[in-house]
């Protein structure tokens, strides 16, 4: 868990290296939908099914020049997991389905904003994840994954309001490696900020 926090640690502390400039903190709250695959199709092998996905969090954003801003924060997600068993094995059903239904995750997005005008802008970067929940029945999703999203936002004095379509992927890049396939899982979700500037 130590070096969990310490990646935090220097995440928010690459932001503040660049020196000085206008900065923003934005909480924000989002919900998608989303779905587990694996990258090698296995017959009968059965599926997972998520649902209820909700994410909240805070980001740091700091302003370089009039249209480009890097930005980095931590969110919290969560959603229901089912699993639906599939036909190679009939006899074993209640223990295959035997799971924890609860999914969480922290993730850690670095990213860069690039406004296209006063109002449209598009994101994109890394996500760094931690996977909290354990017996969900598919592999710990930690890992580096990504994310774009393309977002319109309304400024009112010093605050700023936005939302942000995306799409995410997580466990490209598992910390731990496995054996054969691995899981991914994806987002296609929208994102309400509220934002600060000072």
């Amino acid at each position: 868990m130590r070096k969990y926090f310490l990646v935090l640690g220097f995440c928010f502390l690459g932001i503040a290296a660049f020196g000085q400039s206008k900065y923003a903190i934005k909480s924000f709250g989002g919900i998608s939908g989303s779905r587990v695959a694996t990258t090698e199709d296995y017959l009968g092998f059965g599926s997972v099914d998520m649902r209820e996905f909700f994410e909240f969090g805070i980001i740091l954003s700091r302003k370089m020049g009039d249209r480009f801003s890097f930005n980095s924060g931590v969110s919290y997600l969560s959603s229901k997991v089912d699993f639906i068993a599939g036909s190679s094995c009939i006899n074993c059903t209640q223990i295959v389905i035997a799971h924890n239904p609860d999914f969480s995750m922290v993730s850690v997005p670095i990213f860069a904003e690039y406004a296209l005008g006063k109002v449209f802008f598009v994101s994109g970067g890394p996500i760094i994840d931690f996977q909290l929940s354990e017996r969900n029945n598919f592999d710990d999703l930690s890992g580096l994954g990504y994310f774009v999203g393309m977002g319109a936002k309304m400024k009112l004095r010093s605050f700023d309001l936005s939302l942000l379509p995306n799409y995410k992927r997580h466990g490209v890049v598992p910390f731990e490696k496995n054996e054969g396939a691995k899981y991914i899982l994806q987002e296609l979700g929208i994102q309400l900020r509220v934002g600060y500037n000072f």
